[in-house]
């Protein structure tokens, strides 16, 4: 089998090239021998590239090769080669330089069709390809995965994916920061930012070990969700990447927004900056009701102890009455159930101190009082908004948190990262969660 093609150019003539031969043997072949194998289905990818672009450069100059002014054609000064990185292949182009006009006019060299076509050294696709397969896998599993399936001349290199990826990212961000706000077709309707933290490995000679990632979804009425990340010490603030999904989502100053978070106030700062208006903050309930169910298990524990709820009256009356005071949105009586509980421990100190469970008990009671003082406006009717099929936790942060951050950066991949590259790979990560990086055409070459 020969592969030929035909390339027919602007002024209509046609050429017909081979570019390769398949030979087959009928005698004693297995299924293996059935069709294109891998490589050679690269080799005509590759050799397929090689002619197409050759032949749009040749067109190219033939356009260039006539001058602006006079119309005639230039003379030919020299051939060069030119080497372009593409998808398929790297691609050797034989470019040619013209003479100056006999009119007197110079040559242009910076501009004209051939300049605008060979504008970079790697192709818009190779980047967003090499860029996509970062933010997915370790950089060196990413090169070995297009030297598994990409026609190249020689193996990819990871610092390549990390510089790509790196240019990629830095383009998002251009693109976020440069978009107009978008108008929202739910008209009026609140903005729910859901935002959570996480922690990574930093590298050595870091001011610490660790250092927290921002991240989570904007979710409007009407609209696909809209995630975000960000890490800290970088040119682009927290707030930053909160005010562009925010601004995608159809937000406008002075529209209601909704936060929802676990309570860190560090997390509702970044969406107050961003806003720079008051936010309304609703605090997870799934936070809240761990806490209450460490009390709660931590009481059923003492309830072999016979005597104790009658010297814990309170205590043991209000533990069971505590989840749905806060699940119905009765914040005083919690607060103040908390106070009686505490005040009967701190009353029979000699057996609180005497059993390490009604010590832990009285910890965790503690906690959840400075927990409760600390979010009293936070804390809503829950069962009416789980009723009426409005959110009530940050489980879509979590979410974000897992898919964003903790896949690639935590649980089997823990690498350690500086605050920069961190931040360009959850850039790349949240365009490719959100179909972004597909969708958007960005200057790449330049």
């Amino acid at each position: 089998m020969k592969v030929w093609v035909e390339v027919i150019g602007t002024d209509g003539v046609s050429q017909c090239r081979e570019i390769a031969i398949v030979g087959r043997s009928v005698d004693g072949v297995g299924l293996d021998a059935l069709g294109l194998s891998l490589e050679e289905g690269k080799a005509i990818l590759c050799r397929l590239q090689e002619e197409l672009t050759q032949f749009q450069v040749d067109q190219a100059s033939r356009q260039d090769r006539k001058c602006h002014d006079c119309g005639r054609l230039q003379r030919v000064h020299d051939y060069r080669s030119r080497t372009v990185h593409s998808l398929f292949g790297v691609c050797h182009l034989r470019v040619p330089r013209f003479r100056s006009c006999t009119c007197g006019k110079l040559a242009k060299t910076n501009t004209g069709n051939i300049e605008t076509l060979l504008k970079g050294r790697a192709t818009p696709e190779l980047e967003l390809v090499q860029a996509e397969l970062g933010s997915r896998l370790s950089f060196r599993e990413a090169a070995c995965v297009l030297d598994l399936f990409v026609p190249t001349a020689r193996p990819h290199n990871h610092r390549t994916v990390v510089n790509r990826l790196a240019k990629v990212a830095d383009q998002i961000e251009k693109w976020d920061a440069a978009s107009p706000y978008r108008m929202s077709r739910a008209g009026g309707s609140p903005i729910s930012v859901f935002i959570d933290g996480a922690y990574i490995r930093a590298v050595p000679g870091y001011q610490s070990r660790h250092f927290e990632i921002a991240m989570g979804r904007v979710v409007s009425p009407g609209r696909l969700p809209r995630q975000f990340a960000a890490a800290p010490h970088v040119t682009t603030g927290k707030h930053d990447a909160v005010r562009a999904a925010m601004r995608a989502q159809g937000w406008l100053p002075g529209r209601d927004v909704t936060v929802f978070s676990d309570g860190d106030v560090g997390l509702q700062s970044i969406v107050l900056s961003a806003t720079r208006q008051p936010v309304t903050h609703i605090l997870d309930w799934f936070h809240l009701s761990m806490r209450l169910r460490h009390i709660e298990q931590t009481w059923q524990g003492l309830s072999h102890i016979g005597d104790l709820s009658i010297y814990l009256r309170d205590v043991a009356v209000d533990v069971p009455r505590l989840r749905h005071l806060l699940w119905s949105g009765y914040v005083r009586e919690a607060t103040k159930a908390v106070k009686n509980m505490l005040y009967q421990l701190e009353q029979h100190a000699t057996l609180r101190d005497a059993n390490q469970k009604l010590k832990r008990l009285s910890v965790l009671i503690s906690n959840l009082r400075s927990y409760l003082v600390q979010n009293t406006t936070s804390i809503v009717d829950y069962c009416h908004r789980y009723r009426s099929g409005q959110p009530i936790s940050s489980s879509p942060a979590e979410s974000a948190a897992n898919s964003l951050v903790n896949a690639r950066m935590n649980k089997k991949r823990q690498m350690r990262w500086s605050p920069a590259g961190a931040h360009r790979v959850l850039q790349v990560r949240a365009a490719v969660a959100d179909g972004r990086l597909k969708q958007a055409k960005f200057a790449l070459a330049a």
